[in-house]
C-alpha cells in the first residue's frame, strides 16, 4: 500500500492553503495536483478531482484512497470542512508535516555517526577473522590461527559470527516492528517507560503528536469523543491507542479530559498538568499546542544525549575489538611461541 510522504504532504497542504486562501475554489486548486509528483501521486490526485466533481467532500475523497493519506490528515481536513475553516486546516497540516520532516532529519543526523560506527565495527570484526588467518598462517607460517570463538577453524568462527550478527539485528528489527504493530500488546511501551532516557524520548514523541492533535481538534470544534479518538490515534503508539475504549467510556460519563486521562495511569503528571491548566482556563487548544512544542523540544534534547551515548558506546566497542585482537595476536605470535621453546 503506497502512502504519501510527510514531505509531500507538507508541500501539498501548503499549496492548497495558498490557492484556497487566494480565493481559488477547491476543485480548481486540486486539479493542479494532477501535474505534480510521480505517477502514483498524479493518479491519486486525479481520483480526488473526480470525487470532488461528483460533489464528494475532500476528506471523504482522501479517505477513499486506500490509506494514501494518514488518518490524522483526513480528520483535520474533515474538521476544517465541518467548521468552515478549511484554509486554517491546510495551514496547520502544512506546518505540522513540515515540522515532522525537520524533526526526522535532525533525528537521522543525530544517529548517523553512531550508526555508521556500529556498522563499521561489526564489519571490521568480520573482516579481521579471515584477515588475521591470512597474516598469521599464510604469511607468518603459523600452523594455527586465532580460535576466536572456539570453533576450531577460521571458517567455523566466521560463520558463527555471521549467524550471531544476523540473529541479533534480525531480532531487534522484529521487536521494533512488533512493538509498532502491537504484536506484543502494551508490554514494550510499559517496559520502555521505565527506561529513563530512551523511554522518555519515545513517550515525548508520542505525546507531542497527541497534544498537537488535541489542539487542532479543539480549534475545529470537534466533540470530546472525536477529539480523544483522533488524539490517541495520532500517537502512532499501540500503548496509547489501546486506551481508546476506556477513555471514551469515561468521557461519555461526563468526565473532563484531565480526569479521564489521569484515571488511565498511562500519562505523566506534567502532561496531565497541561490538560488541567488548559481546561481550567478555557484555553485547551492554545495550551496543548504549547505542550506539543515543549514535548518535541524535550525529545530533541534527549536524542542529542542518546546520540552522544551511542557514539561513546560504539567507540568503546571498536576499541575493545581492536584491543582484544592485538592482545590475542601478541599472545599467539609471541607468548605461545616462547612457551613452546621453554623446557
Amino acid at each position: 500500500m503506497s502512502r504519501i510522504t510527510y514531505n509531500k504532504m507538507a508541500k501539498l497542504f501548503k499549496r492548497l492553503e495558498t490557492s484556497y486562501g487566494a480565493g481559488i475554489d477547491l476543485l480548481s486548486a486540486y486539479k493542479k495536483e494532477r501535474e505534480i509528483g510521480g505517477p502514483t501521486d498524479r493518479l491519486k490526485a486525479n481520483r480526488v478531482v473526480n470525487s470532488l466533481k461528483e460533489g464528494t467532500a475532500l476528506a471523504t475523497a482522501m479517505r477513499s484512497l486506500d490509506g494514501y493519506f494518514p488518518e490524522l490528515a483526513i480528520a483535520v481536513v474533515m474538521a476544517g470542512e465541518a467548521g468552515g475553516r478549511l484554509e486554517e486546516s491546510f495551514g496547520r497540516l502544512a506546518t505540522h508535516y513540515k515540522d515532522l520532516v525537520e524533526f526526522r532529519n535532525k533525528f537521522l543526523i543525530s544517529i548517523a555517526w553512531p550508526a555508521f560506527e556500529l556498522g563499521a565495527s561489526v564489519l571490521l570484526v568480520g573482516i579481521m577473522i579471515p584477515l588475521l588467518h591470512y597474516v598469521m598462517v599464510d604469511i607468518g607460517g603459523m600452523t594455527e590461527p586465532i580460535d576466536w570463538f572456539g570453533m576450531g577453524s577460521t571458517t567455523g568462527n566466521l560463520l558463527l559470527y555471521i549467524a550471531v550478527v544476523t540473529i541479533f539485528f534480525g531480532s531487534v528489527a522484529l521487536l521494533v516492528a512488533g512493538a509498532v504493530k502491537g504484536w506484543f500488546g502494551t508490554l514494550p511501551m510499559r517496559i520502555a517507560r521505565r527506561t529513563p532516557l530512551l523511554g522518555k524520548t519515545i513517550e515525548c514523541l508520542a505525546l507531542s503528536r497527541m497534544a498537537w492533535t488535541m489542539s487542532v481538534a479543539e480549534n475545529a470544534g470537534m466533540d470530546a469523543l472525536d477529539n480523544a479518538r483522533l488524539a490517541l490515534g495520532a500517537t502512532e503508539n499501540y500503548y496509547y491507542e489501546s486506551l481508546e475504549e476506556e477513555v471514551c467510556e469515561q468521557l461519555r460519563s461526563g468526565k473532563t479530559f484531565y480526569k479521564t486521562y489521569r484515571a488511565t495511569d498511562a500519562f505523566p503528571q506534567d502532561y496531565l498538568d497541561y490538560i488541567d491548566v488548559g481546561e481550567t482556563a478555557g484555553e485547551l487548544a492554545e495550551t496543548m499546542d504549547r505542550a506539543s512544542r515543549d514535548l518535541q523540544n524535550k525529545a530533541e534534547q534527549n536524542m542529542k544525549v542518546l546520540g552522544t551515548i551511542g557514539f561513546a558506546l560504539t567507540f568503546a566497542f571498536v576499541a575493545v575489538v581492536i584491543g582484544g585482537a592485538v592482545i590475542m595476536m601478541y599472545k599467539k605470535m609471541w607468548i605461545d611461541q616462547i612457551n613452546e621453546l621453554l623446557p
